[in-house]
């Protein structure tokens, strides 16, 4: 539930801090003293949009938070929390028009806000009936957490049902053109085959190109190394080095090294010049070869310059066309064998589908009980109730399955049911809206509900239906009520009156958790428009009696 509220330079709001008890809480006042803004303040904890133009004029920021009692287990697994830890929700709305979201002290995302406040609280006003009763919503108060899990089912298999049937589309939509397309990629398979283009082979001809372009160099320099070592008896002296420093051995083991190194030198260096001097006898330029090569050569610039890619590339676009022809070629029996693809995850995704709407079906029968049942409550005695879902002659995959229900209803006797949006009064919008509200939050378990002057337009008998309603919920989640009804004021379990008052030419927002006698007298002037007299003072008294 929701422990306290703390709102900071919020729109007139000033500085209030409001506890919270318990069941059923009452939120009271005159017109305009900031009672929907405590709404609005709480709704900004569940993730409502914020704006600058709601920090307080001459504040750099507005500051909004909730401690709420318990932390639901699909919050912890969104955010690191222990389970017995309360959670703590706080928006900071900045002037220029920067907005921060934190939970128990961690930043996040306004989106994971959503996610969170949906498992915590729900906000009702009299202005989400055109939400409530849009048709598009009409499932999520039938559906269950059985229908959830199917339905992830069934969209796992929509998906992979509309990825086989685009490539059915798409190959059908590529089969005129890709016939004509036909001859021409023959044409290229044939010259790509012919060319027998080689990575490996491309690097190993322009290597040997090189070296046949700077034969001369080669020869020259090679002749030179073998002359030098030669003529200058470099590699005797390296070795007559050896019998002097085997010489100074006994004296110092490094001396020792010293000789082992230089013997390592000389062998190697005999060895590498034996080499070359093999390859100087062996060495030939053959300029036949040379333009072989060249030629060979010339073939590959012309296919990256016709073609417009690398040897890598063309292979590449080898192997793609290969595959093109062979589906060309195979057109029919590649299109037999997706149908057959296209038919299973049709008739799979289909099964489920109806295995959903099935379930929905049982349901929303439920759903017609518990609303008629609780709509007598209300003093809707004469209600008949139909959800109506859609035929099946065009079967149409949606994200929700393939329902589209609506809601028929008659208030009166003798008139024929219709849809609700068409029929309801606002009264019996409020009624019906509540009764919904009483069935979805049992379903979703949330902690807290609040009703934003959701009574608005009914009184007597029927406010005294209202309020009974409203503290049936109390008693299973907590309930904040905004209301100018005498009759729902006097069955809260708690009420807090919110005033505004002008101090230094400026307008402020006052809370007071009103005790007994003060309830008296404030439910005294809902009952005769602001003035509490010994009539209205009586009757309140007897209304927090009962």
């Amino acid at each position: 539930m929701l422990l306290s509220l703390y709102v900071q330079n919020f729109a007139i709001i000033d500085n209030v801090e409001i506890d919270f008890k318990d069941n059923m809480t009452v939120i009271t006042g005159e017109t305009g003293a900031g009672k929907s803004l405590i709404i609005d303040a709480i709704g900004l904890l569940f993730g409502n949009r914020a704006s600058s133009n709601l920090v307080r004029f001459g504040e750099d920021k507005a500051i909004i938070e909730g401690v709420f009692s318990y932390v639901p287990k699909e919050v912890q697994e969104i955010i690191s929390c222990e389970e017995d830890d309360v959670l703590i929700i706080r928006r900071e709305i900045y002037a220029n028009g920067k907005s921060i979201c934190k939970i128990n002290n961690q930043n996040v995302t306004l989106s994971q806000l959503v996610e969170i406040s949906d498992l915590v609280g729900d906000i009702h006003t009299q202005f989400d009936t055109q939400r409530l009763f849009n048709p598009k919503n009409y499932l999520n108060f039938i559906d269950d957490e059985e229908v959830n899990n199917l339905l992830i089912q069934y969209r796992d298999n929509l998906k992979v049902y509309n990825a086989i049937n685009k490539e059915y589309k798409d190959l059908l939509n590529k089969s005129n053109t890709d016939l004509q397309r036909l001859d021409f990629l023959k044409f290229q398979i044939n010259e790509i085959e012919n060319a027998k283009l080689s990575v490996s082979e491309e690097e190993e001809l322009k290597t040997r190109s090189n070296y046949l372009m700077n034969y001369e160099n080669i020869l020259n320099n090679l002749k030179l190394i073998v002359d030098l070592y030669n003529d200058e008896n470099t590699l005797d002296n390296i070795y007559n080095s050896i019998s002097y420093i085997s010489k100074l051995e006994s004296f110092e083991p490094k001396y020792k090294q010293y000789k082992q190194t230089i013997e390592d030198s000389y062998y190697t260096l005999t060895d590498v010049i034996d080499e070359i001097s093999k390859e100087l006898k062996l060495l030939d330029f053959d300029e036949n070869e040379l333009n072989s090569i060249n030629d060979k050569l010339g073939i590959y610039s012309d296919f990256k310059r016709k073609y417009k890619k690398t040897t890598e590339e063309i292979i590449i676009y080898y192997n793609e066309i290969l595959n093109d022809v062979n589906n060309i070629e195979n057109y029919d029996e590649n299109i037999e064998k997706l149908e057959k693809k296209l038919k299973d995850a049709y008739n799979k995704t289909l099964e489920i589908a109806k295995n959903i709407r099935n379930k929905r079906i049982i349901l929303a029968k439920s759903l017609e009980e518990n609303i008629i049942l609780n709509l007598k409550d209300l003093k809707l005695k004469n209600t008949k109730f139909d959800i109506l879902f859609n035929d099946l002659e065009n079967i149409n995959f949606k994200a929700d399955g393939i329902d589209e229900i609506d809601f028929l209803i008659s208030f009166n006797i003798g008139e024929p049911l219709k849809p609700l949006s068409k029929v309801a009064s606002g009264g019996e919008l409020s009624r019906f809206m509540l009764t919904l509200k009483v069935l979805v939050s049992e379903k979703l378990k949330l902690q807290t509900i609040i009703f934003d002057e959701i009574d608005n337009g009914v009184s007597g008998e029927i406010a005294y239906s209202i309020a009974n309603k409203i503290h049936t919920i109390s008693q299973k989640v907590q309930v904040l009520c905004v209301t100018h009804l005498p009759q729902v004021a006097a069955i809260a379990d708690q009420q807090i009156n919110i005033s505004k008052a002008i101090i230094k030419d400026r307008t402020i927002t006052n809370t007071k958790e009103l005790e007994y006698e003060e309830r008296i007298i404030e439910i005294a002037k809902m009952i005769s428009n602001g003035e509490v007299t010994d009539a209205s003072k009586n009757l309140s008294i007897e209304l927090l009696k009962k």
